[in-house]
């Protein structure tokens, strides 16, 4: 791997957004996490997602934007805490049915604390892709999913992301079922993207 230049630093100042993603965080990385955040936090503000557009922002650098993804109660909580502490608005993406059932889940309280700072967004009931959406489960996957956000954060879900970070694709029942139900950007490995 090359070194961090000061011309990386220039590049990243000029980007839109920089996206800083987790699932599981060890206990024993936590220090690492809270330093690399701090830095990410000095070099923007986090993004909110009613000013993404079309038009270049007005201000320079990159707004943050930082996610937590499948819902593990150890990392969500710790990393609410330290986002709160940073100054960061931060995306949860929780999944509501566990295939991991050893790591605790955030509970809907939880939740529903969480979003009295953050955002959380729609990841699926049991951590399925987009493509994995069919007639006899998407109730089950998509629909009850959003709802159960709405009743837990008192508000529609704006944003979705999918296991393995798929952009939107019109051909997917998933993500057609995203934008009839409101959802308006979608989280994917490249990008934050407008779908409604």
């Amino acid at each position: 791997m090359r070194p961090w230049t000061a011309e990386h630093s220039a590049a990243l100042l000029r980007s839109r957004l920089l996206g800083v993603n987790f699932h599981h965080i060890a206990v024993g990385n936590r220090q690492q996490v809270a330093d690399r955040l701090r830095h990410a936090a000095q070099l923007g503000d986090s993004l909110d997602l009613d000013q993404l557009g079309p038009d270049p922002q007005p201000d320079p650098g990159p707004k943050i934007f930082v996610a937590f993804y499948d819902g593990y109660r150890d990392t969500g909580l710790f990393g609410a805490e330290l986002c709160h502490s940073l100054g960061i608005r931060a995306y949860f993406f929780p999944v509501f049915a566990s295939s991991d059932p050893a790591r605790g889940r955030l509970s809907d309280a939880d939740l529903s604390e969480i979003a009295t700072e953050h955002e959380i967004g729609f990841h699926s009931r049991s951590h399925r892709a987009a493509r994995e959406i069919t007639p006899d489960n998407v109730g089950e996957e998509v629909a009850e999913p959003v709802q159960r956000i709405r009743d837990l954060t008192g508000h529609q879900p704006r944003v979705a992301a999918w296991r393995g970070g798929t952009r939107f694709d019109d051909r997917t029942l998933g993500d057609r079922t995203l934008r009839e139900l409101g959802l308006r950007y979608l989280v994917s490995n490249w990008s934050v993207e407008p779908i409604s």
